[in-house]
């Protein structure tokens, strides 16, 4: 059985009444129990429970019916791996080909057809005046490799 969000909000506040919820955001429990009655709840109205009660606008958002499971652990390994800096992202590669544990993604030639693809989307994403995702690295012409050129400056990669 799906959890509405009313029982979302009832278990994650521990049993909290709408007097409860609505007094702790400063909303009165009128308005509040119209809009969980109403299914359209407001994004700040529960962005504003979840920050007063310490729980997940994800799980939130998915007992609201916004996004799915599947949806929220994409977005959410998206935006931490877009924390994650260059440096850690290439040692978690090294050790992941060092123990045998990389997917042949990375441990076979890249096919040309890829390659092309590439090489397409970056020239086309200049063309329009935006930055790829595979140049962020591309704009640089100083070769930072510690120990100096490498060799692998070309064709503008």
């Amino acid at each position: 059985m799906t959890q509405t969000l009313v029982d979302f909000l009832h278990s994650a506040t521990s049993g909290a009444s709408n007097r409860a919820m609505a007094d702790r955001i400063g909303m009165t429990h009128t308005t509040l129990k119209a809009q969980l009655a109403s299914d359209k709840t407001p994004g700040l109205t529960l962005g504003q429970l979840c920050r007063a009660y310490g729980i997940s606008f994800g799980d939130a958002a998915v007992a609201a019916g916004w996004v799915t499971e599947n949806e929220l652990r994409a977005s959410s390994g998206q935006l931490h791996l877009a924390s994650v800096s260059d440096l850690d992202i290439s040692k978690e590669l090294l050790r992941r080909v060092a123990a045998g544990s990389a997917s042949t993604a990375l441990t076979e030639p890249a096919a040309e057809e890829l390659i092309n693809d590439v090489l397409r989307e970056v020239e086309d994403a200049r063309e329009k005046g935006r930055r790829s995702d595979y140049a962020v690295a591309a704009d640089d012409d100083e070769d930072e490799t510690p120990g100096g050129d490498d060799g692998d400056d070309r064709a503008g990669l």
